[in-house]
C-alpha cells in the first residue's frame, strides 16, 4: 500500500550500527530517525547493537518515538546468523510495510540492494566513505550493484562523493554533510559527572581530546608521538582519548617509550551526559585519521561538529572528509596525516595563541550552529519526498492541495 494524502510516508532505515553504542554511522541513522519522526515520517529502525548490553538497547530502544528492531547477534556460525537476521527483517518489512528503504553501511547497502527489487520499494543508499574500499572483487561489485540500483545516493562529504562515482555509477547523487545535535551540544560550565571516573579529575592545565575508537584509522598514536614536542612548550598538557580502548595497550606501551605517558588518559567509552561537558573541558580537539590497510577511512567527522558546537577548534588530517568538517584556519588546521611533527606544530601554535584559539572556537560554534542535525535532515526529508513522488508512492503538495480543496 502506498501512501496517499491522508497517509503518514513510512520509512524502514537499515543500518549497520545505531546507539547507545559508538559509532559515526549509528550517529547519522539515530539523527535521521529522530529528525524525520518529528518531521511527520513513521520511521522503523532494523538495526545491529552488538557494542552495548541488552538491558542498556532495551532501555534506549523504548526511549524512541520511533520502532527500532535489533538484528539477532551473532550465534552459531555465519550462516545462522544471515539467517535469523534475515526473518527478522522480513518480520520488520511486513510490520512496518515501508514506502522506502534507506540503507546506512556497507552490508545494508548490499541487502537493501536486493530487498528493493523483490519489495518493489526505492531505496536511497547513504554512503559515508569506508564501504567503499575493499580488496574483495565481490565486496566491491556488490558495493556497485547497490550504488546502481538506489533511486538516489546521499554521500556525507565531497570526498565521499568522489568515493561513491569511482565505485559504482549512481542514478542521483546529492551531498548532505553531516552536523551535530544543536539540542545536545553546546557551551556549558556543567562538571563532568561520575558516570565516567576515569576523567576525574582532570588537572586545570591544557587539555587535547580526541573522540572516537582508540585505533588504527582515528590515528591517536600519531598525536602520542607528537607529544615529546608539545610538552617541551606546555609542560602541562594532557591527552584525553575518550573511546573504546581497541589498542590501548599498544598506545600505553608507546607513551611509555616514548617518556609521555603522564600526559595520557584513556577513559574507555564515555557516558553521554558526560561527553558534552568533556567537549567544553578541552582546549583543543584532534583527530588525525588516516587510511588504514584494509581501506577503513573517515568520510567527514562528526564529532568534530560536536566540538565545534561547544566552542572548540580543531585539529585534522588531510586527504579525507575530516578537512571538510573545517574552515582552514578560521574554525580549526588541517595537517599531513602521519605527520607527528606537523601535528606538534599545529597545536603549539594554538596552544601559544590564546586569542586566535578562542576566536577559531567562537567561528566554530557560530557556523556549526547553523547546520545542525535538524537543518540537515531537512534536505533528507525532501530528497524522500521527492523519490516518493516520482515512484508514485507520495502525491506532489500541489495535488495534495488539489485533492484537499476539491473535497472541502
Amino acid at each position: 500500500m502506498s501512501a496517499t494524502a491522508t497517509d503518514t510516508p513510512r520509512l524502514l532505515l537499515l543500518s549497520s550500527e545505531f546507539p547507545p553504542g559508538p559509532g559515526g554511522i549509528g550517529t547519522h541513522a539515530y539523527q535521521l530517525a529522530r529528525q524525520l519522526t518529528a518531521r511527520g515520517w513513521a520511521v522503523t529502525v532494523v538495526t545491529a547493537q552488538e557494542y552495548a548490553p541488552a538491558a542498556a538497547r532495551a532501555a534506549f530502544n523504548s526511549r524512541q518515538p520511533f520502532a527500532v528492531v535489533p538484528l539477532p547477534g551473532r550465534a552459531g556460525g555465519h550462516a545462522t546468523t544471515i539467517a535469523a537476521r534475515l526473518r527478522a527483517i522480513g518480520q520488520a518489512m511486513r510490520a512496518a510495510r515501508p514506502d522506502l528503504l534507506l540503507a546506512t553501511g556497507r552490508r545494508a547497502l548490499w541487502l537493501a540492494a536486493v530487498l528493493g527489487p523483490i519489495c518493489r520499494l526505492p531505496v536511497v543508499a547513504v554512503g559515508h566513505g569506508s564501504e567503499f574500499h575493499s580488496d574483495s572483487a565481490v565486496a566491491r561489485a556488490m558495493t556497485g550493484r547497490a550504488i546502481a540500483g538506489a533511486a538516489a545516493v546521499v554521500a556525507v562529504s565531497d570526498y565521499t562523493a568522489g568515493l561513491v562515482r569511482a565505485a559504482g555509477r549512481p542514478r542521483r547523487l546529492l551531498v548532505i554533510p553531516n552536523a551535530a545535535d544543536g539540542d545536545r551540544f553546546g557551551p556549558t560550565s556543567a562538571p563532568l559527572l561520575s558516570r565516567s571516573p576515569a576523567l576525574l579529575p582532570l588537572p586545570g592545565a591544557p587539555v587535547l581530546l580526541t573522540v572516537g575508537r582508540v585505533g588504527d584509522r582515528k590515528a591517536q598514536d600519531v598525536v602520542i608521538r607528537a607529544l615529546p614536542r608539545v610538552l617541551a612548550v606546555h609542560p602541562d598538557v594532557v591527552y584525553v582519548m575518550a573511546g573504546i580502548p581497541e589498542k590501548q595497550a599498544a598506545f600505553t606501551a608507546l607513551a611509555e617509550e616514548l617518556g609521555v605517558a603522564h600526559a595520557v588518559r584513556f577513559t574507555g567509552a564515555v557516558d553521554d551526559d558526560d561527553l558534552p561537558a568533556l567537549y567544553n573541558r578541552a582546549d583543543l580537539f584532534v583527530l588525525v585519521s588516516r587510511r588504514t590497510a584494509g581501506g577503513d577511512v573517515e568520510g567527514y567527522g562528526i564529532v568534530v561538529q560536536e566540538a565545534a558546537l561547544c566552542g572548540v577548534p580543531a585539529v585534522v588530517s588531510r586527504g579525507c572528509g575530516l578537512t571538510e568538517a573545517i574552515r582552514e584556519g578560521e574554525t580549526g588546521v588541517s595537517v599531513p596525516p602521519d605527520d607527528p611533527e606537523a601535528t606538534a606544530a599545529a597545536i603549539v601554535a594554538l596552544l601559544d595563541d590564546g586569542d586566535a584559539r578562542a576566536r577559531m572556537g567562537r567561528r566554530a560554534r557560530e557556523l556549526a550552529a547553523r547546520a545542525t542535525w535538524a537543518d540537515r535532515v531537512a534536505d533528507y526529508d525532501r530528497l524522500f519526498r521527492e523519490v516518493l513522488t516520482a515512484a508514485g508512492r507520495l502525491m506532489p503538495d500541489a495535488a495534495v492541495s488539489e485533492l484537499v480543496t476539491r473535497h472541502s
